[in-house]
């Protein structure tokens, strides 16, 4: 199987499990590379529509269903985590508030902080992470892409694995993911220059022990 087939594979499993968010990013990155296969490009172009119909249907969700879900197992925190992300949070403060300092699921509420900083919420949230609690305001926090460090730390992931597709599609998700796992903390320079050193040696060990 090659990376073109292993892709729509993996966005079809992201798809199957309900996580539209993470399947469309990975299409957008997709399509924004700057040679895309003809029959490759089709086929994100297909899911990407599926997505969008999925989305959709999430958008359908009514706000007491969200707040039910909230309280649910990890699958339903993402659900509702993600109807929120397609409304105006200006709305939904209170509920963010509520969720953001109880025991939810992590992952779902690094996503809803994504939201909030996208949105440029101007309210001080606390976010109980592990057993700390973090003050932050949205409004003041740059969006993960857009910070210092992830950009240095994927510069130097497309100088280092340029000519190694799978490798840089793996390192890219891997940024991501530790850029917003990090949240409401942002990437500074020095975290991802250090970031992309990590990230550099756990692919090449991967790759080095699938052989």
């Amino acid at each position: 199987m090659n990376y073109y087939d292993e892709t729509l594979d993996k966005i079809k499993d992201l798809i199957g499990n309900e996580e539209y968010e993470e399947a469309k990013r990975l299409i957008q990155n997709e399509l924004e590379v700057s040679y895309v296969p003809r029959d490759f490009e089709r086929k994100l172009y297909e899911l990407l529509d599926i997505v969008k119909e999925k989305t959709f249907k999430v958008k359908t969700i009514s706000d007491e269903d969200i707040e039910k879900y909230l309280k649910m197992d990890n699958d339903h925190q993402i659900i509702a985590v993600d109807a929120l992300d397609k409304r105006n949070l200006r709305n939904y403060i209170d509920m963010c508030s509520s969720y953001l300092k109880g025991d939810g699921f992590i992952n779902a509420k690094v996503l809803l902080i994504d939201s909030l900083i996208k949105q440029e919420i101007n309210h001080v949230f606390e976010y109980r992470k592990n057993d700390e609690i973090i003050k932050f305001n949205p409004s003041n926090i740059d969006n993960i892409q857009e910070s210092e460090g992830y950009i240095s730390c994927l510069n130097a992931l497309r100088e280092r694995f340029m000519k190694e597709p799978s490798m840089l599609y793996m390192a890219e998700q891997l940024l991501y993911k530790e850029a917003l796992m990090a949240l409401p903390d942002i990437l500074n320079n020095k975290d991802g220059i250090l970031l992309a050193g990590k990230i550099e040696k756990y692919i090449c060990d991967a790759f080095d022990s699938a052989k």
